[in-house]
């Protein structure tokens, strides 16, 4: 149980926060977004100390499940982080699996840099997991449609290293979809979890539809869920 908690809980705080507390599908594109317009690539207020949000998942996996749940953000004071100056997001993950009664709960945060023209992902900590060090590369406050960048390269306390990235593809109708990619692998090298996060979005960086897809490479299950 503890695994399986860690492993979504701690998946969510990290894949949730970068497209401004979301991640999509979105819906049918019957016309593709312009490629020069341009997006904010973070929700409006995200930064703010006070920011609230919380979003609504249903969702199955592949193992016949069937989850619900909620994912609620806080954003807290100024404080340091591996020795920088960070901005807090408090996350707190509930999930149910109504299919066998499973229940997932943890709270965790993430860090980020203060400099709005030049965020990083310092990393993050949890009840199981902490960031010991990083490499990281500055998260634009906007994007067109085709862009792409690295958001970092972490190393936990277990000795498990996270590669993060994010790309920015068209959403169709005046929208983006925002995809953010995510491994972990343990301090062998052999791959633990992968997910993909999409949020579609508008160009005020606000998040209309959410979806994770996160894979469990020691059970082979595959874990999808959904938020508007």
């Amino acid at each position: 149980m503890k695994s399986l908690i860690n492993k979504i809980s701690l998946i969510l705080l990290i894949t949730t926060i970068a497209s401004g507390c979301g991640s999509s599908g979105g819906g049918d594109s019957t016309t593709p977004t312009d490629p020069n317009t341009v997006f904010q690539l973070f929700q409006p207020g995200l930064f703010t100390t006070g920011y609230t949000e919380t979003m609504n998942y249903t969702g199955t996996d592949t193992d016949g499940g069937t989850w619900t749940g909620t994912m609620s953000h806080l954003t807290q004071s100024q404080t340091t982080f591996i020795g920088q100056a960070a901005i807090p997001f408090l996350v707190q993950v509930k999930l149910t699996n109504t299919a066998n009664g499973t229940a997932i709960s943890n709270v965790g945060t993430a860090y980020y840099s203060v400099s709005a023209s030049d965020r990083h992902c310092l990393g993050y900590s949890d009840s199981y997991t902490t960031t010991v060090s990083a490499t990281t590369t500055a998260i634009p406050e906007t994007a067109k449609i085709g862009d792409f960048g690295v958001i970092g390269t972490y190393i936990d306390n277990a000795g498990s290293v996270d590669v993060q990235s994010w790309r920015l593809d068209d959403g169709g109708n005046g929208l983006a979809k925002i995809v953010q990619l995510y491994t972990k692998k343990d301090q062998f090298g052999n791959l633990e979890t992968s997910s993909t996060a999409t949020a579609v979005i508008n160009t005020s960086g606000e998040t209309l539809s959410n979806q994770e897809v996160i894979f469990f490479a020691d059970s082979g299950v595959t874990l999808t869920l959904n938020s508007n």
